[in-house]
């Protein structure tokens, strides 16, 4: 669910054993997890660590703390992660920490606490 609303509808990916990513499918082309780019594997990283936050949001669930993530993220993905990030928001906490905020800016509900 988090995936389409970045790569699109065609977007799908297979886990392994471990449920770690080992395919990702997108407009009908299945890569393997470590062809795919710096960028593609960061992304997918952090989706499926927003995904299980979701799943057990409802149990009580934890909150979900990103150290600057997203540096091999193009601006037009950024804004896509952006949403992603979002709507992942409405159910369960996530904490952002970066000297790059402009990198967030997509994240539409963010409350922003600067440290000095």
């Amino acid at each position: 669910r988090l995936g389409r609303i970045v790569y699109g509808a065609t977007f799908d990916v297979t886990l392994d054993d471990d449920l770690s990513i080992e395919y990702r499918t997108l407009h009908g082309m299945t890569l393997d997890f470590d062809q795919l780019s710096t960028g593609a594997q960061e992304q997918l990283g952090l989706l499926a660590r927003l995904a299980c936050a979701t799943l057990v949001a409802d149990e009580g669930g934890v909150p979900v703390i990103f150290d600057d993530a997203l540096g091999w993220t193009d601006p037009g993905r950024l804004e896509r992660m952006g949403a992603a990030i979002s709507t992942a928001a409405d159910e369960c906490q996530i904490i952002i920490l970066t000297c790059v905020p402009d990198r967030y800016s997509a994240v539409g509900k963010a409350s922003t606490v600067t440290l000095s």
